[in-house]
């Protein structure tokens, strides 16, 4: 059976604290495997702060994942691990990229963002990936020391790790899993691309 991530992407009310998008995102959590024909109480979603939300009442294989940064929640369910991260543009970052993509760990990253024509976008693709491997790695039992101890070198081929983006505006989202092949259903329609480390420049909505 072809791995499959469902996911939904929502704006969350103005002035949402951090609490109510994590309540937000288990709701959508709920929708998500109820048109499955799962029962999953909003209530018994493990709580924010404990990893990625698990339930009771979701069966094996699913998994849940979920980020949210702003006022924007993006929440999926999936039937093998799936590491998903969302983030947005941050003013302060434009005055210290240079700062910011020196920490990254590897070179020829840092090389390619600043080489890059638009080296604010590239560096959330980067960054992104490294949070969407971290909690890959976490689902699967291997949570890195750190964010940044993960490696966009897997992405290359034969590094047993794939990803898909979406970059638009002042957003970019990435996915990371183990299988190649993962079937992506988004709400709304994202044009999410499949990606090889920083090579290629995800299209935005379609």
């Amino acid at each position: 059976m072809t791995p499959r991530l469902d996911m939904l992407l929502v704006q969350a009310p103005a002035d949402s604290s951090g609490a109510c998008l994590s309540r937000l995102g288990r709701e959508l959590l709920s929708q998500l495997t109820a048109a499955h024909g799962f029962h999953c109480p909003v209530d018994e979603w493990t709580p924010r702060g404990c990893g990625a939300p698990q339930h009771p009442a979701l069966p094996s294989p699913w998994r849940a994942c979920l980020s949210h940064r702003g006022l924007r929640v993006i929440a999926g369910i999936a039937t093998v691990p799936v590491g998903i991260d969302i983030e947005q543009v941050r003013s302060r970052h434009r005055n210290r990229l240079s700062g910011l993509v020196a920490c990254l760990p590897e070179a020829d990253v840092r090389h390619e963002i600043m080489a890059s024509t638009a080296p604010l976008s590239m560096f959330y693709r980067a960054w992104t990936l490294h949070e969407a491997l971290f909690k890959l790695d976490s689902l699967c039992g291997k949570t890195p020391h750190h964010v940044l101890g993960t490696r966009l070198s897997r992405l290359l081929p034969g590094g047993g790790a794939h990803a898909w983006q979406w970059q638009h505006e002042n957003w970019t989202v990435s996915i990371c899993c183990q299988y190649s092949l993962l079937q992506i259903r988004s709400l709304p329609r994202l044009s999410i691309s499949k990606s090889d480390g920083l090579l290629s420049s995800p299209p935005a909505w379609q």
